[in-house]
């Protein structure tokens, strides 16, 4: 099987990279480097960068990746049906890449040897003091405006055609496992899944790929791990005084728990950050939840099911 370490990153083509650029750097990522045609940002992790926008005439999603064990892994995946053979990557930061197809026909990268990069510091997380665990003691709060600084990029959201088909395939070809799946009626019948990664014993988010069912194959949104609630609360305060356009939030998830809030960049792509999300391993159960609004969040602005979807005009 192959072993899949992370997501790593994505790539999106945007009009207009200035744009782009502003945007990314106001919602918490840095740029690592840019040429006439692409920008890398970087979170604050070691990943020498987790979004490439790339320049075209027009927006779409072009591929996402992920990060193998080591180089035995893309020996294997490149052995797989419709895989192609080990690329070289000619992109900053160097490594290795092996490109696949999912059932939709998205470009899936498997990757290796993309050099890492030092961390960069973040801000650290709030100890709370809660009404009967006091754990701050004469410290006083007092995070500052701007940027919820991004750490990494921890999910992607995909609608499709057939939910079975690619459900099956990130199982059986990433090893991907369900935590919870959106049912109508009985376990048989899903509409959406939420698929985290197999290592072991250790522990890793809820979702790294979430499926849902919809008219037509697209990418809803992908999301970025900040370092907590009030960097997540001051970061929404900063996009809305910049001026770029909410999509929903802040509220908190039930299936995963996240506490998020959503935009839309220039392009009108969604993209999202997260926090506080739960954690699984290898040995914790499918859960299997009834669909409907009461599925998609436990507080936050009011939202429909259809709505968060696109499924509706409403």
């Amino acid at each position: 099987m192959i072993r899949i370490k992370d997501i790593h990153h994505v790539v999106y083509r945007h009009p207009d990279l200035d744009a782009a650029e502003a945007f990314f750097c106001d919602f918490g990522m840095s740029v690592q480097c840019r040429d006439n045609s692409h920008v890398y940002f970087r979170g604050a992790g070691q990943n020498y960068y987790i979004y490439i926008a790339e320049k075209s005439d027009r927006s779409e999603f072009v591929s996402m990746a992920f990060e193998v064990e080591d180089r035995q892994d893309l020996e294997r995946a490149s052995r797989l049906d419709g895989a192609s053979s080990i690329q070289r990557l000619e992109r900053p930061g160097g490594g290795e890449r092996v490109t696949l197809q999912d059932p939709s026909g998205r470009q899936i990268d498997l990757v290796h040897g993309i050099a890492s990069t030092d961390k960069r510091p973040m801000r650290a997380a709030l100890v709370h003091n809660t009404a009967d665990a006091k754990q701050r003691l004469g410290e006083l709060q007092r995070p500052g405006k701007g940027p919820a600084e991004i750490l990494r990029l921890g999910h992607i959201a995909l609608g499709v055609k057939d939910l079975k088909a690619n459900l099956d395939w990130y199982k059986e070809t990433l090893g991907l496992l369900p935590s919870d799946m959106v049912v109508e009626g009985s376990k048989d019948n899903a509409h959406a899944v939420f698929l985290r990664l197999n290592r072991g014993q250790s522990w890793t988010d809820h979702h790294t790929v979430a499926l849902f069912t919809a008219p037509e194959d697209h990418v809803h949104h992908a999301s970025f791990e900040v370092q907590d609630v009030d960097a997540q609360i001051l970061g929404n305060t900063w996009m809305k005084e910049r001026g770029w356009s909410p999509f929903w939030g802040v509220g908190r998830h039930l299936l995963g728990s996240q506490i998020f809030d959503y935009w839309y960049d220039p392009s009108g792509n969604i993209v999202e950050h997260f926090t506080d999300g739960d954690l699984y391993n290898s040995e914790s159960s499918t859960g299997f939840v009834e669909g409907g609004d009461d599925s998609l969040y436990q507080w936050g602005p009011e939202m429909s099911i259809e709505k968060f979807l696109g499924l509706s005009g409403q």
